[in-house]
């Protein structure tokens, strides 16, 4: 009777074990069924994300350092000598060629045809002003593609500092714009004159030779 009694206890506990386990289980499907989901999900959110980021959306490779030949023209001004040489100095310190002697020209044409005739880049000039004390001095770079000016930056200071303040600055100013130009004018260029023409006038009858000694 004692045994019978053991099996039926083994029994009931092994049903009881049994029925917590599959209890447990039940309850931990959905919790395991969201986990399988967030991950799918999140890869869904990169998915997406990688395809908003397209091609045209980077940023444009960086420009190369300026580079060629430009004239630069006497600067306009008492004491505008002064930051001429200054600018010319900060020029040649980063590697362009420099031409000092040649004449500012009449018209934007003229410039777009000297610059394709000698290969130049562009042109600078200015103009230095003063007042007791204190002075200004303005750059000015011309395009030699377009012949027209592309930019211009203006200092202020003390007379006596202000060339060299703008030997020091005006690379830091002006150096993306010049990078710029300088892609602008290595792309092919041509002439915008068409050959010149001469008219004869009208042409003369041919005669015949001896008509021609009568």
């Amino acid at each position: 009777m004692k045994r019978v009694c053991r099996r039926v206890s083994l029994r009931s506990w092994l049903r009881v074990l049994t029925a917590a386990c599959v209890a447990s289980v039940l309850a931990a499907a959905p919790s395991l069924a969201a986990a399988k989901k967030k991950p799918a999900a999140a890869a869904g959110r990169k998915t997406k994300a990688a395809a908003r980021v397209q091609p045209h959306d980077k940023d444009p490779p960086p420009l190369p350092p300026p580079q060629g030949k430009f004239v630069v023209f006497t600067f306009a001004g008492e004491g505008g000598h002064r930051v001429q040489e200054k600018v010319i100095s900060a020029l040649r310190a980063k590697g362009l060629k420099v031409i000092t002697n040649l004449r500012p020209v009449d018209s934007a044409e003229q410039y777009r045809e000297m610059s394709v005739t000698l290969n130049f880049v562009g042109y600078v000039d200015g103009e230095y002003t003063g007042e007791g004390d204190q002075a200004s001095a303005t750059v000015y770079v011309r395009s030699g593609v377009t012949g027209l000016r592309m930019l211009s930056t203006t200092f202020a200071g003390e007379r006596r500092t202000l060339p060299a303040e703008v030997g020091k600055g005006l690379w830091d100013r002006i150096s993306p714009d010049l990078s710029k130009l300088c892609a602008d004018a290595s792309k092919p260029r041509k002439a915008e004159r068409a050959p010149l023409r001469i008219e004869a006038g009208t042409p003369l009858p041919n005669r015949p030779t001896d008509a021609a000694e009568q």
